[in-house]
């Protein structure tokens, strides 16, 4: 069976798993529900991340680490419209990390040919980061692929189911993103 062929099967076997136990406290009545909801998420990235197993195989994130994927990622993000450079100080502050630590991070990614730095022709003394041209253009093929792939399900569905759907999606990351925010100034 193919990795692919496999990875899909193990999403079906995980996607609709309702959690055991008896729920206890205010929210717990709601945890089948959550944990459908979480487990459908991954299982929906999993099959997208599937559908590429072929261009991972290749891929050049075999060879970095996970901090590394993340500054890739945040690049990609920052220049996408574009392709352009970004400062780093701009990479630096969405990473949350320091200059210094961020041009570290860059130089290794330059070394291996996935992060390009070019002086900005509007001030020689500033210096863009920008992914090599052949990421970028992966990258956005990847992403048209998604965009497309998103669009034929988008279209399946009537104009007020899209807009609840669409609605609670994003909810859902917003709420994520407050929790991890929170958690981030606990630790601190």
């Amino acid at each position: 069976m193919r990795k692919v062929e496999m990875m899909e099967e193990r999403n079906r076997d995980t996607a609709a798993v309702p959690v055991t136990g008896s729920p206890e406290g205010p929210g717990k009545e709601n945890m089948p529900d959550a944990e459908l909801l979480w487990r459908n998420i991954f299982a929906v990235a999993d099959a997208m991340k599937a559908m590429h197993a072929d261009s991972r195989r290749v891929s050049v994130f075999y060879q970095i680490t996970l901090s590394q994927l993340k500054m890739v990622n945040t690049v990609f993000r920052l220049t996408r419209a574009t392709g352009a450079g970004v400062a780093l100080k701009v990479v630096a502050k969405d990473l949350g990390t320091t200059a210094a630590a961020a041009s570290e991070m860059v130089d290794v990614l330059v070394r291996k040919n996935i992060l390009a730095r070019n002086q900005d022709p509007s001030d020689r003394r500033q210096v863009q980061i920008r992914l090599v041209p052949e990421l970028q253009k992966h990258f956005c093929g990847i992403e048209a692929q998604f965009t497309e792939l998103t669009a034929g399900y988008v279209s399946t569905l009537a104009p007020d189911r899209r807009q609840a759907v669409g609605a609670g999606i994003a909810g859902f990351l917003e709420f994520v993103r407050d929790r991890a925010r929170e958690k981030g100034q606990k630790d601190k």
